[in-house]
């Protein structure tokens, strides 16, 4: 089980600044048992067995999503979004994801047993008690799967993402990640043009073409100092840039 309670007071206070530029919309996370069964929840469906969801709601309708999903061996969450098609391009996804990564860290969870350290097992058999309490842990590390050059550059540029071969072919072709440009990603990851596609076309397309291109596995630092200051500049940009609901 995961703790939130912490996760829930980094969330209120975005949520404060949130409404002080859109008093209809409002920040809420909380357990995949309590969204699944609500109804209108826009929720990335392919993603097995996620643990974890931020909503950006509108009224009732959580109109834009991140799906949660922890390892606790690694201490790493792998995230996927989703913004309703009647709410896309507003900057919905870009806010919602400076959000998930600015809370993740107060995600907290208890190290199973067996994921000890051998140090810690150590210990343990010199004790007089053989029985070890599990770790607490929090969420050092953020993985998203790219699944094309858009979403890509965003998680670069934005919020310094990195995957080691394309740190290498950035480096070789002395590209910039401040000033990276779709083209040059797309020099890097090619796809089949999907862009006039919805995005629930769109994932039907790669659900019907195993041959789309392999998604793009993305990290995030978030014990990286500069990496977080990163975040903090994307999360107050785009807070000033998204559309409010009228």
């Amino acid at each position: 089980m995961f703790k939130l309670d912490k996760a829930k007071d980094e969330v209120a206070i975005l949520n404060a600044q949130l409404q002080k530029k859109c008093k209809k919309l409002s920040l809420e996370i909380g357990y995949h048992s309590e969204f699944k069964n609500r109804p209108n929840v826009s929720i990335y469906e392919n993603m097995t067995n996620p643990q974890i969801i931020l909503c950006l709601n509108q009224g009732t309708h959580c109109i834009s999503s991140i799906a949660c999903k922890i390892t606790k061996s690694t201490k790493s969450m792998e995230i996927s979004s989703k913004t309703h098609e009647a709410h896309e391009g507003k900057k919905y996804n870009t806010l919602m994801r400076a959000v998930i990564l600015l809370v993740a860290s107060s995600i907290e969870f208890k190290i199973p047993k067996n994921l000890a350290s051998s140090k810690s097992k150590r210990k343990a058999r010199s004790s007089k008690s053989r029985t070890r309490k599990a770790k607490p842990g929090t969420v050092n590390k953020i993985i998203s799967r790219s699944i094309n050059p858009i979403s890509t550059l965003l998680l670069v540029k934005y919020f310094n993402a990195k995957n080691p071969e394309l740190e290498d072919f950035l480096e070789e072709n002395d590209y910039d990640k401040g000033t990276l440009t779709l083209d040059q990603v797309k020099e890097f990851q090619t796809e089949e043009s999907t862009e006039d596609m919805t995005s629930s076309e769109e994932l039907e397309f790669m659900e019907n073409n195993e041959e789309y291109g392999e998604p793009l596995l993305l990290t995030v630092n978030l014990r990286d100092e500069p990496t977080v200051s990163k975040i903090n500049k994307t999360f107050l940009e785009t807070l000033n840039k998204i559309v409010c609901p009228p």
